[in-house]
């Protein structure tokens, strides 16, 4: 009876961790990043919540939304905008690839601050 109750306590306490760690994946995109796009500079700040900001020549910290959808593709949506958009996504080490998934939509180049 003693050892079951031991072992549940240890998996409590383990999948507590475990949960309280994010799952050892986290948020990928969390974070600021800055960079480049078709108009000029641009500085994404990733909350790691699901709340995003966007600054650029045209909008100043703009919130928004996004959800990362899976190990590649993120929707984003600011405020500003009509609709969210799906980018694919590539980080290596510090950088960053946002390619949207229309041809209307802006790319961006970015580095982690």
């Amino acid at each position: 009876m003693k050892r079951t109750i031991r072992l549940l306590l240890v998996l409590v306490i383990g999948f507590t961790l475990l949960a309280g760690c994010g799952g050892g994946g986290g948020d990928v995109l969390k974070g600021t990043w800055s960079g480049t796009y078709e108009d000029g500079d641009a500085t994404w700040t990733f909350d790691g919540n699901g709340k995003c900001k966007l600054t650029t020549v045209f909008l100043d910290k703009e919130p928004g939304q996004y959800t990362i959808n899976n190990d590649t593709e993120v929707d984003i949506t600011i405020d500003g905008w009509s609709e969210a958009i799906t980018y694919t996504y590539k980080i290596q080490g510090d950088k960053l690839t946002l390619t949207a998934n229309d041809p209307y939509s802006p790319n961006y180049d970015l580095t982690k601050e």
